[in-house]
């Protein structure tokens, strides 16, 4: 039986890789983008709008997708938000890196987007998950509590610490089912965000998390954060 992927962010770098790696494999993929036409449609069967800084559209992609009468096998929460993206505020990035310049506001926005709106998409999309469907959070090594040996970038990194949290929170309410919630460490990429001097491809993770899922490790790894080699990496 065909499966049934829900990758958010499917318009570009992991996201747009994972779309077209899943749709190769025979999967059918659901691809969702705060523009749905920047995904390429050869990749997804279905686009989405879904803009994760507006409650609205969680709850507008999940009505749509559970009236359609999908049935999720992999919901893949891949898109987020970098506050130094926001290059038309030059001061907002460094409100949410610097302690001297840090601004609670600014730096919730990061955790609301990134570690809040996932769980309340996967809340809204419950009667459409599969009973073994497997949750994945596409989460960070910046927000590895362990691994932190240097100061900022606290909206980032702090909302990618709390997305591992709810992560670990919603595996153990799953511990029980044949379900599973697991946060991924995708490495450095060679996107927007990680730079052409990257170690890796976006297709390369992709490509990784395909096999993870393939060999059931995925259904295993239930409340674990993994790397995309399918090693442990540090809380």
């Amino acid at each position: 039986m065909q499966k049934t992927a829900l990758i958010t962010g499917a318009n570009r770098g992991l996201g747009a890789a994972l779309t077209s790696n899943f749709r190769q494999a025979g999967w059918r993929v659901l691809g969702t983008a705060r523009n749905p036409s920047a995904i390429a449609s050869e990749t997804a069967h279905a686009k989405h709008a879904l803009a994760l800084s507006q409650i609205d559209s969680v709850h507008a992609l999940s009505s749509a997708v559970v009236d359609a009468g999908e049935t999720i096998d992999l919901l893949i929460n891949n898109a987020g938000f970098n506050p130094k993206d926001r290059k038309d505020d030059p001061d907002y990035f460094a409100s949410t890196f610097k302690i001297e310049t840090f601004s609670a506001t600014n730096v919730a926005e990061a955790m609301a987007i990134n570690a809040l709106a996932p769980p309340e998409l996967v809340s809204r999309l419950l009667p459409a998950l599969a009973p073994d469907a497997v949750v994945l959070n596409v989460s960070s090594w910046l927000g590895s509590s362990g691994g932190k040996t240097s100061g900022g970038p606290n909206g980032y990194a702090g909302s990618k610490a709390l997305l591992n949290m709810m992560t670990r929170a919603l595996a153990m309410e799953w511990k029980e089912t044949p379900r599973a919630a697991v946060a991924l460490n995708p490495g450095w990429m060679q996107t927007d965000m990680g730079g052409a001097k990257a170690e890796r491809s976006p297709e390369q993770t992709a490509a990784d998390i395909l096999d993870l899922y393939r060999s059931g490790a995925l259904h295993t790894a239930n409340g674990k954060f993994l790397n995309a080699d399918g090693s442990e990496h540090p809380w």
